[in-house]
Parts: structure tokens; C-alpha cells; sequence
């Protein structure tokens, strides 16, 4: 006889329940703004090159970070077609048809959530590397203009530094979840846990 194993839920939910909401706050508050600020500087960088050591590599590291940025409120627009709950259903539908439809409403709000989750991913990879690509222009502008004796040469470089060490953070913070997922996956299929 096998264990009691409690029925799965109904309707689809985000765990934690706030994850929607998250999302929705990444596309459409964060992503925005950042690109806005990642365009702004393009347009700095490349009014006066001359001012900065690599001018070359930043527009391209902040190109980048503009372009996943607005990719990533492009993602989220998808993500948020495909978020509702039960509540949402039974706004729109009457209590006949959700009654009389409930099996496919269920199923569907279940494919829904699936499609939901595949651009939640996709969200969440833009803006991270949204994030890094933005690091890493800053990173090089902050660099000193051209090599010296100036005062503020140790300080640029060590700003340089923290934002070259915020991108490595980034990658990291944005990466550890899946590779914990795999590593614990591969050893329960190995047995080991």
C-alpha cells in the first residue's frame, strides 16, 4: 500500500504566492529604468570618447545591457498574459459557466501557468544579464581616462573594481539557483542524499 500522497492543488499558484508580483515590479518598474539609464550613458559615452580609456567596449557593454533590459520587459509582458488565479476567472466567468465549465477552465488556467512560468525564466535571464552587462560598463567607465599619477587614479580604479566584482556577483547570485536545483537532482538520482 502506498503512502497518502495529498491530491495536487486545483489551480496553479506561484511559490512564493508574491512571485508574480515580483516579476511584474522587474519588467515593468526596474528593467525600464535601467534601460533608461544604460541609453542615457550610451549617449554620454559617445558624445565625448575621447574622455574615457576603452570607448569602444562600453557602448557595447551598455548596448547590451539596454537591449536585455527592454528584452526583459518584452518577457515580462509575455509572463503576465499567462499569471491568473481562480479569483481572475470567476471576475469574468459566472458561477453557471465556471461550474459548468471547470475541468477546462482548470486545464487551461494549468497550461497558462506553464507558459507563465517558461517567460518568468526568460524574464529573469534578461534582467540578470541585463545587470551584468550594466556592470561591466561601468566597470570601464570608470576606468581611468588614460594611465597617470593623478590623485584620483587609486580611486577610479577601485571603482572600477567594485563594479567589475558587482557583475561577477550578479552572475553568481543569478546562476546558484539552477546549479543548486542540478547538483541536488543529480544525487538524488544517484542516491546519494
Amino acid at each position: 500500500m502506498s503512502p497518502y500522497r495529498p491530491s495536487p492543488p486545483q489551480w496553479r499558484k506561484p511559490s512564493p504566492l508574491g512571485f508574480g508580483v515580483a516579476v511584474d515590479a522587474v519588467s515593468n518598474v526596474a528593467a525600464p529604468l535601467l534601460a533608461g539609464f544604460a541609453v542615457a550613458a550610451i549617449g554620454v559615452v559617445a558624445a565625448d570618447s575621447d574622455k574615457f580609456r576603452w570607448p569602444g567596449p562600453v557602448l557595447l557593454f551598455l548596448t547590451l545591457a539596454a537591449l536585455l533590459f527592454v528584452t526583459c520587459v518584452q518577457f515580462g509582458f509575455h509572463a503576465r498574459r499567462h499569471l491568473y488565479s481562480y479569483a481572475d476567472i470567476t471576475a469574468w466567468w459566472t458561477e453557471e459557466e465556471v461550474r459548468d465549465r471547470r475541468d477546462l477552465l482548470r486545464e487551461e488556467q494549468n497550461h497558462d501557468f506553464e507558459l507563465w512560468d517558461g517567460w518568468r525564466r526568460r524574464t529573469y535571464v534578461a534582467y540578470s544579464g541585463g545587470l551584468i552587462m550594466l556592470w561591466l560598463g561601468v566597470s570601464l567607465v570608470l576606468v581611468p581616462p588614460a594611465p597617470g599619477t593623478s590623485l584620483d587614479t587609486p580611486f577610479r580604479w577601485a571603482a572600477a573594481a567594485v563594479a567589475a566584482c558587482a557583475a561577477v556577483g550578479e552572475a553568481v547570485w543569478s546562476t546558484y539557483p539552477s546549479i543548486r536545483r542540478r547538483v541536488r537532482r543529480r544525487r538524488l538520482l544517484r542516491g546519494d542524499a
